[in-house]
């Protein structure tokens, strides 16, 4: 009887030790495989968004003729400014002018407005010199006297000035959707790299911040934005479209000039 009891009892013990090890098992406490965690560079260098095809936008003009279509080389021109991350003038405590002779504050300071103006030189759009034409021409359709009781047009400080460059953009640009849906594919595809887009980041019913739409998006398809604003204070490149107010968003030149 002691032996068998003994020899029961040996296989009810076995039988619990193996009920417990595939607890363990089935829960994730142990595991045979060695755990492999990517070091910090490499997580870093893992290619996290999406980038968007350049070849495959429907933009055929070339203003300065150099083989790259206007769109690539707005978004070209926006990236240089990446680099050179300007400081917004706005930020406090940064002593800097707000007015250039010549328009152009030095590379290292700029408001939103110039941002736009130096990408676009790189696809041979001269802003000053093509906002201060139209200005010229039908000064009524801008703000110069309601916002800044000004009679005639000044080619330095017209061009960064955002209510005036809105409304070049509506008046010489094609006008574009504003409503944004991440969840919708046909309407992801409306927004282009190299695209102009103004935002209403106060919410008061303004626009107060013009940016330049990315080849580089989220992960769930959204691209990111060039701008330069009082926060974070310099040039960036963030997802901005899904969580702030659009007034506004433009494909430059306009396919029917006018």
């Amino acid at each position: 009887m002691g032996k068998s009891f003994r020899g029961v009892f040996l296989i009810i013990v076995l039988v619990i030790l193996l009920i417990v090890f595939g607890v363990i098992l089935s829960t994730g406490k142990f595991n045979f495989k060695k755990t492999y965690a990517p070091s910090t560079a490499v997580s870093k260098i893992l290619p996290r968004f999406r980038l968007i095809d350049l070849d495959k936008l429907p933009v055929k003009t070339d203003a300065n003729n150099n083989g790259n279509n206007d769109s690539r080389d707005i978004l070209i021109g926006a990236k240089k400014q990446l680099e050179i991350k300007a400081q917004n003038i706005f930020i406090e405590g940064s002593g800097q002018s707000n007015y250039y002779k010549g328009g152009d504050p030095p590379e290292q300071w700029a408001l939103n407005t110039d941002i736009i103006a130096r990408a676009f030189k790189e696809a041979g759009f001269d802003l000053r010199t093509l906002i201060n034409e139209d200005i010229t021409k039908n000064i009524k359709k801008y703000p110069l006297k309601a916002i800044w009781n000004q009679n005639v047009p000044d080619i330095d400080i017209d061009y960064r000035r955002i209510q005036n460059m809105e409304v070049f953009f509506k008046r010489k640009a094609d006008s574009l959707n504003i409503r944004f849906d991440p969840a919708n594919e046909e309407n992801l595809n409306t927004w282009f790299p190299g695209d102009v887009v103004f935002f209403d980041m106060d919410r008061d019913g303004y626009a107060d911040n013009v940016g330049i739409i990315s080849d580089l998006t989220t992960r769930n398809g959204t691209p990111k934005v060039i701008y330069n604003y009082i926060d974070p204070g310099y040039t960036a490149e963030a997802n901005i479209l899904g969580n702030k107010i659009i007034t506004g968003h433009y494909r430059f030149p306009k396919n029917t000039p006018n």
